[in-house]
């Protein structure tokens, strides 16, 4: 099998079991010698917004601490190897070709058997455990896909740490209409006896959370917006390889509570006061795993996290805000980052959501912001057509420009910009994926300065 059939087999698998459970999962570990027993510690993290970010904030952190860590996320924004990596090193084509072909086999067995067909996401988690055991990493930072009850990410035995970054209103067709019926499903994720790390703060999620804690025997931590404050929302970099050129914001100063008490003057080299509460989420984690300050600090002042309030600049063009917010408690949080770290700039937005979002809602927070909109369609079956999103900005009273194609749109966005404009790309994985590999190589904004 090559990488190419690879994919093709794997975008030919149904996205969702006609039965929900974890069984198609442990069925296919077992065909490959259960794997998860033997991928080191594991941090298992769930939650509607922020469950990447923390991901990305924690891996970096044990890293920093010399740590082997595997990094299993999804969905992709540019390829499918970025799903899986170790010490940020993606997994390779042939290693994804060799594990496919192999889960292909064990999918026969299965279904030879009698057995349902696995899901995509089963057969991809069941790969990244298969790969992460042979990589004989130290510790696995795993990000749910959707939900957590029965997310296949759950299969995972005994973790050592669990995190809710938070609850909110998504994936409602499969999770529930409520806040508290999302909750209750992403409590699924939490183990007896293991700790859970949550930032929920919504009362009626919490109180399901704390419930299935108490239940649980789990210990629950806590993280609320007394142990976070920004301490200095903006600092400035430069172009990397540009002399003197303004880049715009790199990163933030934050105070953050542990445990241990007050960490003060934490640089934090994701943007947005959001990043702030993942960052007290995601210090918890890795206080509860026993990392040193030194290392923690050390993680988040060079941790990355590709298309979330992203950078990217031509030497002459205007700034490019790529984000993912794709509901609208991201959108909020990006809406509210734009007004804080770039007050004075006109900004132009090109959105592209799929047509099973609440798109009305999911679009409202960032249509005040801009000056001109674009609506364009994302590279997904699920997209929403054009012209359908630019009649909801219009009903909304912000006229949007429709263009089908996602790089024409980009092209003509970055046209009526000027230099010291703000383009900010959105709505989905499946528009900010595509426009980041248009744009980059341009620079990317420099990591935050060293100390």
């Amino acid at each position: 099998m090559t990488y190419a059939e690879a994919l093709g087999y794997l975008e030919g698998l149904q996205r969702f079991g006609m039965k929900p459970g974890l069984g198609r999962t442990a069925a296919l570990l077992d065909q490959l010698g259960r794997p998860d027993r033997r991928v080191g510690r594991v941090v298992h993290i769930t939650g509607t917004s922020g469950k990447g970010s923390v991901a990305a904030m924690v891996e970096a952190g044990l890293r920093a601490a010399g740590r082997r860590v595997g990094l299993f996320t999804s969905p992709p924004l540019e390829r499918f190897t970025e799903r899986m990596q170790v010490n940020r090193a993606e997994i390779g084509e042939d290693d994804v070709a060799r594990l496919t072909a192999r889960l292909a086999e064990a999918v026969e067995t299965l279904t030879a058997a009698g057995q349902e067909q696995p899901t995509q996401f089963e057969v991809i988690t069941a790969m990244a455990l298969a790969w992460f055991a042979e990589q004989s990493v130290d510790d696995l930072v795993l990000e749910a896909g959707m939900g957590g009850r029965f997310d296949a990410t759950t299969v995972v035995e005994a973790p050592a740490v669990t995190a809710i970054t938070n609850v909110g209103l998504d994936h409602t067709r499969w999770l529930g209409e409520t806040c508290e019926a999302i909750a209750q499903d992403k409590a699924g994720i939490i183990r007896p006896g293991v700790p859970c790390v949550t930032g929920a703060d919504h009362p009626g999620a919490l109180a399901v959370i704390e419930r299935a804690a108490r239940e649980q025997g789990a210990r629950l931590v806590r993280v609320t917006q007394a142990d976070y404050r920004v301490q200095e929302a903006v600092v400035t970099g430069r172009h990397a390889g540009t002399a003197g050129q303004d880049a715009g914001p790199v990163g933030q100063v934050v105070r953050l509570r542990g445990e241990r008490g007050w960490y003060r003057g934490v640089r934090l080299s994701l943007l947005g006061r959001h990043q702030a509460a993942n960052g007290a989420v995601a210090l918890r984690i890795l206080e509860l795993l026993g990392v040193e300050e030194a290392a923690i600090r050390a993680g988040f002042a060079g941790v990355t996290w590709p298309g979330r309030l992203e950078l990217v600049r031509s030497v002459d063009g205007p700034l490019v805000l790529l984000d993912a917010a794709h509901n609208p408690a991201k959108c909020r949080a990006l809406a509210e980052a734009v007004r804080e770290l770039f007050p004075g700039r006109r900004v132009h937005v090109l959105l592209g959501v799929l047509a099973d979002k609440d798109v009305a809602e999911t679009v409202a927070p960032l249509l005040p912001l801009a000056e001109r909109v674009w609506a364009t369609t994302p590279e997904s079956p699920r997209a929403l057509p054009a012209s359908q999103l630019a009649e909801v900005c219009e009903r909304q009273g912000h006229p949007a420009e429709a263009v089908a194609d996602l790089t024409e749109a980009l092209q003509a966005a970055l046209a009526a910009a000027a230099s010291g404009d703000l383009v900010v790309v959105t709505g989905s994985f499946y528009t900010v994926g595509p426009a980041r590999r248009v744009l980059v190589p341009r620079r990317v904004i420099q990591a935050f300065p060293p100390a």
